[in-house]
């Protein structure tokens, strides 16, 4: 290029227009607008012989072909080539399904650090949604136990003793079980939606626990003996609670049953809500009332 006065710009500038197309100017229609483009017919660049023959003009007003100055030949790269850091990468992506995010990406990390080597100057990065389930991981851990702690000292500012506080704080567990029972019935995978959906069912779980105890603990100020308060206590709440689950698994069945684009986010939190609420009914209505009852009758005057 040196040689012949040619400068690069100008030859990027004809193999531009000469392979790609140019925009010469435009032609309007009405409100609109399409460019003009400039551009060797396809007889006159379908080879790299004709590509080589491309005439390239000098400083000195002649024209030279591109063959003086580059090499045309074919090669076999990527289409495009990826930068991050001041450095090139290749990506390599894949989905999951089937299985959970987190030990996917470890049995994948396991697996490619055994059968994977690379040289010196390369090194492999693990990125991608799995990022975001780890964060989202980390805020869970902190939040649940908040959530937890929170419920226990309302249950406690309720009644005002530890006795029905641990008592109620029996449905906690409860909410577990349905929770786990209703991912292992449906085939569901544990994840990010799920444990929010945990976290939701623990709340609405221990109001089932607060109206129980709160009518039995009526009835034993009204001098009923302790089995006559229990027994009449959960058959006047049977409608309320029975209520409760009905209303947070009817207004989120839609979602436990879609299959659409994006049901996969939803479709956990809204099985675990379902399914959890009514399990967590019937062990309300045959654990409770009998845990209820072993930890007054010591106290039954």
């Amino acid at each position: 290029m040196a040689k012949y006065g040619v400068f690069t710009d100008e030859v990027q500038a004809v193999i531009a227009m000469t392979i790609g197309g140019q925009a010469a100017t435009k032609f309007y229609e009405g409100d609109r607008q399409f460019d003009i483009v400039l551009r060797f017919e396809e007889g006159y660049r379908d080879t790299p012989e004709k590509i080589r023959n491309i005439l390239i003009p000098t400083s000195n007003g002649q024209n030279i072909p591109l063959q003086e100055i580059a090499t045309v030949d074919y090669h076999t790269g990527p289409a495009f080539i990826y930068r991050e850091g001041n450095s090139r990468y290749i990506g390599v992506g894949f989905s999951i399904e089937g299985r959970d995010l987190g030990s996917t990406i470890e049995d994948a990390k396991r697996v490619v650090a055994q059968e994977v080597s690379l040289p010196k100057e390369n090194h492999m990065e693990w990125a991608g949604e799995f990022e975001s389930k780890e964060r989202a991981a980390k805020q869970l851990s902190l939040v649940v136990p908040v959530s937890l702690v929170l419920i226990l000292l309302l249950l406690y500012f309720n009644f005002g003793n530890f006795t029905d506080t641990a008592v109620a704080a029996l449905t906690l567990p409860f909410a577990f079980i349905g929770g786990f029972i209703s991912l292992w019935i449906t085939g569901t995978i544990f994840g990010i939606s799920a444990g929010i959906g945990f976290i939701i069912l623990f709340g609405v779980a221990t109001i089932d626990g607060i109206v129980l105890i709160g009518v039995i603990r009526d009835n034993l100020n009204r001098r009923f003996s302790l089995i006559e308060a229990i027994q009449q206590g959960v058959r006047s709440r049977i409608r309320p609670v029975v209520m409760i689950a009905l209303m947070g698994s009817m207004g989120l069945l839609p979602a436990a049953l879609s299959t659409g684009m994006g049901s996969e986010i939803q479709k956990p939190l809204a099985i675990m809500i379902v399914g959890g609420l009514l399990i967590c009914l019937v062990l309300s209505f045959t654990i409770l009332p009998v845990v209820f009852y072993f930890a007054h009758r010591n106290s039954q005057r």
